[in-house]
C-alpha cells in the first residue's frame, strides 16, 4: 500500500503562516475534513480596488463533500471574515463556535441572506463535538474579544491542539482567566502536535493585563473637564465592557457610535455578556442633553478610516457629534502600519479643533491581545506536545517562536516551520511533510471573489503605472476608412502627442501589410505591444475596437 495513503492524520496550514491575518487551518482524519477558522486580511498599500484577501478556497471547494464542520476559535475578522464569501461554495457545512462568535457570524451572514441556509451550532467550553472517529473539545483562553477558545481534536492517531489567539491575563475584564487546568490536562494526556499563536514572538516578557489599561483610562475619564471620546477596535468588547462599568461607577452616561461597534455591543447584550443598567447607555442623538463632564463616547475610527465615526466627528460629517475644544480624545489601540498616514491626518484635524489627544505614546492605554514570549513558553510547556507548528505570523515570527521553544528544551527538529499550503502527515507518532498544496490568496472586490485568471487587478495595475492606449479601426470591407488613437497616462502631454502621431503612421502601414483582415485585432495587439516595448521599455494597457461600416 502507498505510504502516503497509510497516513490517516494530516494537518494543513492553508493560510495564515506567511502573513498576519486570513487564518485558516485544516485537520484531516482519513477523508474527514475539519476547517479551523477562515479569516480575511486587507491588502497592503494600494490594493487596486481589492477590498479583502482570503485564504485559498479551491482545495476546500474541491473536497467540500468531506467537510464535517468549520470550527471557529473566536470572532475576529482575521479568523471568521472570509466565511460569508465562501460558505455557499463549500456547501454550507456546519459551523461550531462560542455563542458570541456564532451571533457575530450570523449578523455577517444576515447582510446577504446567507443566515437562512447556514448551520450554526453554538458550543460551550465544556461541550464535546463528536464526528466519526474524531472528538473536538474546547478550552477557554483570554484574548481581546469575548468567548475565545483553543480547540483540541482527539483522533485515533493522536491529539491535535490549536491555541487560537490568546494571552495569559490573570485579571482579565469581564471574564475568567485562561483555563490553565484544562490546557495542562491535555498536556498530561499527551498532545501529538500543537499549533501555536506567534504574533508577539519578538515581544519579551509578559503582556500587560486589560485591568491595568482600564485603570489608566478610568483615571483620565475622572480627571477630564469635558467629554471623553475613546476610539478603539470595535471588536475589543472586553475593554468596552470595562468602560461600561467605569461609567456606572462614576455616574456618567456612555454613547456608542460606529456601525460595527454598535453591532458588537448589541450581540454582547443579547447573549448576556454585558448587562448595563437602565439608561446608562444612551443613543448618540441624545448626547447633547448630557453635561460634557458626565459623558463618555466610545467610537470606531482608531485607524483613521475615512468613513469611521471618529473621522466623521473630526471633519464635521457625523450626524450629531463634532469634536470641540474641551474634548479629550483617546486613541486606545495600536496603529496598523498601513494606516499611519490616515491616523496622522485624523489627529491633525482633531488638534485643529483644539481637543486634547492621548495615544499610546503618552500613556499605557492599549495592550495586545496576544501572548508575549514568557506566556508563549508557558503555553508550550503546559501542552508539552511532541511536535509544534508555529502559526499566525510572518516567517520571521515563526522562526523566532522556534528559537523560544528551543530555549526551553524542545528539540529543534520537532518544531515545524510551515508555509501556506504545507501538509504534515502523521503515523505512529512520526511526522512526514508531504507535497504542499498549490494555494494562492483569493481577492474580493465588492462582494465577489475574483476567479483565478480574472484580469481585473492586473489591468488596474497597468492602468495605474503605464496608462492606456486605445485604438479604433473603422473599416469598410477590407478598406481602412479611419483610425483614432487615444493614449492616456503614459507620458506627458507633449510627448504623448508625438507618440500618437508616430503611431497613426505606423498603424496605417501595419494595416496595409496585413492580408488576413479577420486577424486584425490579434495582429495589432502584437504590433502595438512590440512598438511600446522597443521604444519605451514598457506597455500601457492595450485596447482595440474594430467598427465595420
Amino acid at each position: 500500500m502507498n505510504e502516503q495513503k497509510e497516513r490517516d492524520l494530516r494537518v494543513i496550514t492553508l493560510s495564515g503562516v506567511e502573513v498576519i491575518g486570513r487564518n485558516s487551518y485544516v485537520v484531516q482524519y482519513k477523508n474527514d475534513i475539519y476547517v479551523v477558522d477562515y479569516g480575511l486580511t486587507f491588502p497592503d498599500g494600494d490594493g487596486y480596488g481589492v477590498d479583502y484577501l482570503l485564504p485559498d478556497y479551491q482545495w476546500l471547494q474541491k473536497n467540500k463533500e468531506h467537510i464535517k464542520g468549520i470550527i471557529i476559535t473566536h470572532a475576529h475578522l482575521d479568523h471568521v471574515g472570509g466565511l460569508p464569501f465562501v460558505i455557499e461554495k463549500l456547501g454550507f457545512p456546519p459551523i461550531y463556535a462560542s455563542p458570541f462568535a456564532i451571533e457575530f457570524i450570523r449578523e455577517k451572514f444576515r447582510e446577504t441572506g446567507l443566515h437562512k441556509k447556514a448551520q450554526f451550532f453554538p458550543v460551550k467550553e465544556s461541550d464535546i463535538v463528536r464526528k466519526g472517529q474524531v472528538s473536538i473539545s474546547f478550552f477557554h483562553v483570554t484574548h481581546s474579544i469575548p468567548q475565545c477558545y483553543g480547540v483540541c481534536f482527539e483522533t485515533p492517531e493522536g491529539r491535535v491542539v490549536y491555541t487560537g489567539d490568546y494571552k495569559f491575563d490573570d485579571s482579565p475584564l469581564n471574564e475568567k482567566p485562561s483555563n490553565y487546568k484544562k490546557i495542562e490536562e491535555l498536556g498530561k494526556k499527551g498532545v501529538l502536535v500543537a499549533l501555536l499563536d506567534s504574533t508577539n514572538a519578538f515581544e519579551a516578557g509578559k503582556s500587560k493585563s486589560e485591568t491595568e489599561i482600564l485603570g489608566v483610562l478610568e483615571d483620565v475619564i475622572v480627571k477630564a473637564e469635558g467629554r471623553v471620546i475613546i476610539a478603539t477596535f470595535s471588536s475589543l468588547v472586553t475593554r468596552i465592557a470595562g468602560l461600561i462599568e467605569v461609567a456606572r461607577k462614576h455616574n456618567k452616561k456612555i454613547v456608542f457610535t460606529g456601525r460595527s461597534l454598535e453591532n458588537n455591543i448589541k450581540i454582547a447584550m443579547r447573549i448576556g455578556y454585558v448587562t448595563p443598567q437602565a439608561n446608562l447607555v444612551i443613543p448618540a442623538k441624545e448626547a447633547h442633553k448630557v453635561p460634557d463632564n458626565q459623558l463618555i463616547i466610545v467610537t470606531t475610527g482608531s485607524q483613521g478610516e475615512p468613513m469611521a465615526a471618529l473621522t466623521r466627528m473630526a471633519f464635521n460629517k457625523h450626524d450629531v457629534i463634532t469634536i470641540k475644544k474641551t474634548d479629550t480624545v483617546i486613541i486606545s489601540s495600536s496603529v496598523i502600519p498601513t494606516n499611519t498616514l490616515d491616523v496622522q491626518r485624523l489627529l491633525d484635524e482633531i488638534s485643529r479643533k483644539g481637543a486634547r489627544i492621548i495615544n499610546s505614546k503618552l500613556m499605557d492605554i492599549h495592550v495586545s491581545g496576544h501572548a508575549y514570549q514568557e506566556d508563549m513558553k508557558r503555553m508550550a510547556q503546559l501542552l508539552n506536545a511532541k511536535y509544534f507548528i508555529p502559526v499566525h505570523g510572518y516567517a520571521s515570527f515563526l522562526g523566532q517562536h522556534k528559537l523560544l521553544l528551543k530555549e526551553i528544551g524542545f528539540p529543534e527538529s520537532n518544531v515545524l516551520i510551515p508555509v501556506d499550503g504545507a501538509v504534515y502527515a502523521f503515523k505512529n507518532g512520526q511526522v512526514l511533510q508531504e507535497k504542499k498544496l498549490k494555494v494562492s490568496e483569493a481577492a474580493v472586490v465588492g462582494d465577489k471573489i475574483l476567479e483565478k485568471g480574472e484580469p481585473l487587478i492586473s489591468e488596474r495595475k497597468i492602468l495605474a503605472t503605464n496608462g492606456i492606449c486605445h485604438v479604433t479601426f473603422i473599416q469598410k470591407g477590407e478598406e481602412l476608412v479611419k483610425t483614432t488613437t487615444l493614449l492616456r497616462g503614459f507620458d506627458m502631454v507633449q510627448e504623448t502627442e508625438r507618440i500618437i502621431a508616430d503611431l497613426e503612421t505606423k498603424i496605417a502601414h501595419w494595416y496595409m501589410m496585413l492580408t488576413d483582415k479577420p486577424r486584425l485585432k490579434k495582429y495589432m495587439y502584437a504590433k502595438l505591444g512590440a512598438y511600446f516595448m522597443k521604444y519605451y521599455g514598457e506597455t500601457p494597457l492595450l485596447s482595440i475596437d474594430v467598427v465595420d461600416v
